[in-house]
């Protein structure tokens, strides 16, 4: 009989203190293999740190959204003077040379097998690392599943909770997010896939608990503050309660913004920049100045 675990790790969003934990929570439980589904980096500033560790473990990984910013950056260099996008330039000037050429070399998809179960892994869809599947888009889970020759679609990106069907015979599964859920206080989420004598057998959705007072203190000493406190304060304020500000704050400002300019990227903007959902600086900073008793930093 072969027993084989897989712990599926997706959007990390550079919080290394989430995926410490999860690791010694996947040891416990004598997991085998590792799978990490793109958004290893960016929001939270220890990207290094957290490549570091997702490179120890596996070399099955995933490119998200968030390596292609970074990477498409790099390729245009924008010229943008804008507060938000701020957090991304200080996560592409921080990064190694050595993890750069790492993130730049990762695929979008992936397809892999264990004991003859075969699984195509993506971190949107495996079209586009922005597509996000939602578990109300059927119409986008049959398109993928109707024809899928694997036996498990499996991707992340929407922050969702961690959900599985069936759908056209296939199992199709959002593996959550484990480093910035919108869900959770200082908890973060993974699932470990067990696959025994040839057939998926367990789906186990597992939470983490871990300490947002020491993600603190690490943002207060990594030099980010000095560059964008407010994108960092919404993404402290994702994990340690204040979820709802995070989310009004952006819808917010996803409304002013087409209101006022009628689309959500700069006429300038090339490829995934588009999607990039870069608002004016009086935007931010005016919601920003509304919202900041809720602000920790």
């Amino acid at each position: 009989m072969i027993k084989i675990k897989v712990a599926i790790i997706s959007d990390i969003h550079g919080n290394s203190v989430a995926l410490k934990e999860i690791i010694k929570d996947a040891e416990k439980n004598k997991v085998n293999e590792y799978i990490f589904l793109g958004d290893q980096i960016n929001d939270f500033p220890f990207g290094n740190e957290t490549l570091e560790i997702v490179r120890k473990y596996s070399d099955k990984v995933l490119k998200g959204n968030k390596e292609q910013y970074l990477i498409e950056y790099d390729e245009e260099k924008y010229d943008w003077d804008n507060i938000q996008f701020k957090n991304t330039i200080f996560m592409y000037n921080e990064l190694t040379k050595d993890n750069f050429e790492y993130i730049k070399k990762l695929p979008h998809f992936m397809k892999l097998e264990y004991d003859g179960v075969k699984l195509l892994i993506a971190h949107g869809s495996p079209e586009s690392v922005e597509e996000q599947l939602y578990k109300e888009r059927t119409d986008l889970l049959d398109k993928y599943t109707k024809n899928l020759e694997e036996d498990a679609l499996i991707f992340g990106h929407t922050h969702e909770k961690i959900w599985h069907e069936n759908i056209n015979n296939k199992l199709v599964m959002n593996c959550g997010c484990s480093g910035v859920s919108p869900y959770y206080v200082g908890q973060a989420e993974y699932v470990i896939l067990e696959i025994n004598n040839g057939k998926i057998s367990d789906i186990d959705s597992r939470l983490v608990k871990f300490d947002i007072d020491e993600i603190k203190k690490k943002i207060l000493n990594s030099g980010i503050l000095l560059e964008d406190k407010v994108f960092m304060n919404l993404t402290y304020g994702g994990i340690s309660g204040h979820s709802e500000m995070r989310f009004k704050f952006l819808h917010e400002a996803r409304d002013i913004m087409l209101q006022k300019n009628g689309k959500l990227y700069r006429d300038n903007a090339k490829g995934i920049y588009k999607y990039f959902k870069l608002y004016d600086d009086d935007i931010w900073l005016g919601l920003a100045e509304k919202y900041k008793s809720e602000f920790v930093f």
